[in-house]
């Protein structure tokens, strides 16, 4: 009985079909998706756009829309239409697809408003997708929500030459964007924000709205701007506002860690306000005087709460770091490396600063690798002994996500570094540039995989033969490259060596005889892996004994465990299961509702 129950638990998943979906047929194989279904897009150009109305996964079971692992499904904007439109949509994932909006005046992806019915688009995954050409003017937008969205996850993306890359939460602050995750994103050379998000009225009363505490993460992205002209007002690379003032959300937190902002000719890199954790960041170039690297302040009606700016560095900003209103809670600045004229300031007094380093722009080649608002060639991690100080109290912080990781995502260890890097030399980590990032706090660095011998495997090797030569080659996976190998000597046949470097065993053995050795590998951070070998050197024309072999079995055996009618009941699912799967490869594929 509890395994029919399982069986029944299991079935969406277990039943999960993958449609193939071509130019063509895609709109009717949109319409067969089930939970935990896949519609795996060819390569091509989707001349009809992507449209997602009233489509539902589960939890257990999202419905992913992927493209191809070799060549692009391009979907292209139609005037007076959003070219991926969402709404009244749930647990779905795209992934790999390229939007081409064409230059016309229509968004890439966009969860559509609402008049009178209120739907809800909410736990979205879009990753890895490329949206283009969505620069027609600045209200022009790669990834909008105009309804109540939440749950959403926005990685790796590019959005290049956009009016503006996201603009999440609706203008009125009715329809919020609520704790999405937005990470590892490259937008570049938008005309106005790289991103916006909206301030937060009182959340509205729709279904399955977040409750408690939570936070809207934005981490290890790439915000670049350029000297182009924003038809409608200079805008910020980054902007977030406040939470609701009270209620649900109002204890929400951004969390703003590992991102790269450079080049705004004519605004601030990163302008916040309400509650807010801003950390580990590089933001490079903000001449205008009226503005800064860091610029928190009240803004639409919104006021600031809590405030923590800790371990950013900031560099040739006309202002470094600046709070404008004093926070109604708490705030705190320090371990920052600022090189500015002015570094560090308030429009109040008592500002809690401690730990910070400063110095001018000029001075920063004495502290960093390559100070430059070039991205090309920014380098801003440590010089040899430098940026360090006492450590810093991280008292206040030890609730944020990832406050003891670095730019790159290492360990802060004692806290005495300043800046976004700790460490100081060699960069190990991502070198600074106009691409998409990789690792950084909450994304790696990715550690490797265990450090194992992948071949031969474990056991009897073929035989070697008398004053015969011999050679076998060892191979490992996983660990850190380059690897040293062992074996002790005095356990091998002799005349048989194995070579330290190449892992290879040869040489020609002058013994008969039965030999048992263990390999074992070391990697270059002295991680250590090892297999245990059996070696028969034999005369020439004797038979081999390496091998195994295997004496069969009884195959099915009725009864053993099960009810005859049980396993009958389960073939007959997975037969149903099968048919699906296969019919899902055909197009077009109508499931019989």
């Amino acid at each position: 009985m509890r395994l029919l129950l399982l069986l029944a638990l299991l079935s969406p998943a277990l039943c999960a079909a993958t449609l193939a979906g071509t130019p063509a047929n895609y709109q009717t194989q949109l319409a067969a998706l089930q939970p935990g279904d896949t519609l795996q897009l060819a390569a091509g150009t989707y001349a009809n756009r992507l449209v997602l109305n009233g489509k539902h996964g589960t939890a257990g079971a999202w419905i992913t829309i992927e493209g191809p692992a070799t060549g692009t499904a391009t979907f292209n904007g139609v005037s007076g239409n959003n070219t991926v439109s969402l709404r009244d949509c749930s647990y779905i994932a795209i992934k790999n697809i390229t939007v081409d909006c064409l230059g016309l005046a229509v968004d890439g992806i966009k969860a559509e408003g609402y008049t009178t019915t209120p739907h809800t688009v909410h736990d979205m995954l879009i990753e890895d997708v490329r949206i283009l050409n969505a620069g027609n003017n600045q209200q022009i937008v790669g990834i909008s929500t105009k309804c109540p969205c939440w749950n959403w996850t926005i990685r790796g993306c590019e959005i290049i030459g956009a009016g503006t890359g996201m603009y999440l939460g609706n203008s009125n602050g009715d329809e919020p964007f609520v704790r999405g995750v937005i990470e590892g994103n490259r937008i570049y050379d938008p005309e106005g924000y790289c991103i916006e998000i909206k301030h937060q009225n009182n959340w509205p009363a729709v279904s399955g709205m977040p409750t408690g505490n939570g936070s809207t993460i934005i981490r290890n992205n790439v915000f670049i701007k350029t000297s182009r002209a924003s038809g409608s007002g200079d805008r910020p690379n980054l902007l977030v506002s406040g939470f609701p003032d009270s209620g649900a959300g109002s204890s929400d937190l951004y969390e703003i860690y590992g991102n790269l902002l450079a080049n705004n000719p004519r605004e601030s890199l990163l302008q916040a306000c309400g509650r807010l954790s801003i950390h580990d960041n590089i933001l490079a170039d903000a001449p205008d005087a009226s503005f800064a690297g860091i610029y928190i302040k009240n803004h639409a009606g919104k006021t600031l709460k809590l405030v923590h700016i800790y371990n950013n560095t900031v560099y040739s900003c006309a202002r470094g770091i600046r709070i404008v209103e004093q926070p109604s809670v708490e705030h705190s600045v320090q371990g920052n490396l600022v090189f500015s004229p002015n570094a560090i300031s308030a429009g109040f007094g008592g500002l809690n600063q401690t730990n910070n380093l400063t110095d001018t722009v000029a001075n920063a080649i004495n502290y960093v690798g390559n100070p430059t608002t070039v991205v090309a060639s920014m380098n801003f991690y440590p010089l040899a002994g430098q940026c360090t100080g006492a450590a810093l109290t991280m008292t206040a912080y030890t609730s944020h996500a990832h406050y003891d990781l670095d730019f790159n995502g290492t360990s802060k260890g004692a806290f005495t570094y300043r800046g976004a890097y700790a460490g100081s030399g060699t960069n190990p980590g991502w070198t600074l540039g106009n691409g998409l990032k990789q690792g950084g706090p909450g994304a790696g660095p990715t550690p490797p995989a265990a450090l194992a011998i992948a071949s031969p495997a474990a056991g009897a090797l073929p035989n070697a033969i008398e004053l015969v030569n011999y050679s076998r080659t060892f191979t490992a996976t996983g660990g850190t490259a380059p690897y040293t190998w062992t074996a002790p000597s005095v356990d091998l046949p002799p005349g048989l060596n194995l070579n330290g470097a190449t892992g290879e065993l040869s040489g020609i053995p002058t013994l008969l005889g039965n030999y048992a050795f263990r390999v074992t590998v070391t990697d270059n951070v002295s991680a250590t892996a090892f297999r245990d070998y059996t070696l028969q050197v034999a005369t020439p024309g004797s038979g081999g004994t390496g091998g195994s072999g295997s004496s069969g079995g009884g195959g099915c055996t009725a009864g053993a465990g099960y009810a005859w009618w049980l396993l009958v009941l389960c073939g007959i699912g997975f037969f149903a299961c099968a048919r699906r799967v296969v019919a899902g490869l055909a197009a077009p594929a109508v499931r019989p509702r």
